[in-house]
């Protein structure tokens, strides 16, 4: 039975050895780093996805033919012209990506954005 799952149980901690004591405290640190990373990754994206509507909506109110500055990470941007001023690519994970109009494609981003808010506010 693993530290873990033993600390689910109600147990007189006065009774426990001092070995199986440490092993249930490293588990359970092990766990916090763990859920740590979770939540920062989780706040990372939700900063992607909030970058993603702003270049949206930066693309909205500068297309048209003009040269725009594209990012390609969140710090390295390129000249370009938008080709189509209607619609965008968006990667829905594991590198597949669909084309969706611009106004579905900011209600797509809201939704994931929401959704990952709500996972890491019951995280934190």
């Amino acid at each position: 039975m693993s530290a873990l799952a033993k600390a689910s149980q109600e147990v007189d901690i006065t009774k426990i050895p001092p070995q199986q004591l440490q092993e249930l405290g490293s588990a359970i640190e092990e766990e916090v780093k763990q859920l740590s990373v979770h939540y920062q990754s989780m706040i990372t994206a939700i900063r992607k996805f909030s970058d993603s509507k702003g270049v949206i909506g930066y693309s909205q109110d500068n297309a048209g033919g003009k040269e725009i500055m594209v990012p390609l990470t969140s710090s390295l941007y390129v000249p370009g012209v938008l080709s189509d001023e209607k619609s965008v690519l968006i990667e829905v994970g594991a590198g597949y990506f669909i084309e969706r109009p611009m106004d579905k494609a900011i209600d797509y981003l809201d939704r994931k954005q929401k959704t990952l808010q709500e996972s890491s506010n019951k995280v934190a």
